[in-house]
């Protein structure tokens, strides 16, 4: 028996609805926990809370997001994380926001982390070159593809979160300097990769 094609339309579709309105009525658990988890202080390192710029309260709401300043040894680095389970346009590839920021990107280098890789950005605007090194984690794994985190949370909305945690944005860059040594700021600083 040849099922019409008309048929298998309509039944997608309502598929479709059906998937949409359980999407939209059955909450994912978010990676807030993750977030809270990432260590404010420790043997080498300390941190502080910075505040959100306007702009940045504007493009990453209602995502949550958690920006801070560390001293890790003798290097200080901004930390920005952010969980998009609640506004996943907030987490897109960061080499957008630097081109928008008026960087040029320079080399990009990939670093061996626990579970995958970081990646390590130069940029380079008015003269001044600096680094910035970036990775997703889902606390199992570490990436720097855009395409592989829009599959994770697709994935994940597909199986109501059974497939996994929603993957978090680190996003690291130097206080005063034009690069820092990122091995050992990681070595030093061991909770950034368990989150």
């Amino acid at each position: 028996m040849k099922i019409p094609a008309k048929t298998i339309i309509w039944l997608t579709l309502g598929a479709a609805v059906v998937l949409s309105l359980i999407w939209q009525f059955v909450p994912l658990r978010d990676a807030s926990a993750r977030l809270n988890a990432i260590p404010m202080s420790g043997l080498g390192y300390q941190g502080r809370e910075l505040p959100l710029a306007e702009v940045e309260t504007s493009i990453y709401s209602p995502a949550r997001v958690v920006k801070r300043l560390y001293q890790v040894g003798r290097q200080q680095v901004i930390m920005v994380a952010i969980d998009g389970s609640r506004n996943r346009h907030a987490i897109h590839d960061p080499t957008y926001c630097f081109r928008g920021a008026g960087w040029t990107m320079g080399t990009a280098r990939d670093i061996r982390v626990l579970g995958g890789y970081a990646r390590v950005l130069s940029l380079t605007k008015a003269g001044r070159s600096v680094e910035a090194m970036y990775w997703l984690s889902d606390g199992r794994t570490r990436h720097a593809s855009a395409l592989q985190y829009w599959w994770q949370t697709t994935w994940r909305r597909i199986t109501l979160g059974h497939s996994g945690e929603e993957p978090i944005l680190f996003v690291l860059q130097p206080v005063n300097r034009e690069s820092l040594d990122w091995e050992m700021l990681l070595r030093q600083f061991p909770g950034l990769l368990e989150s």
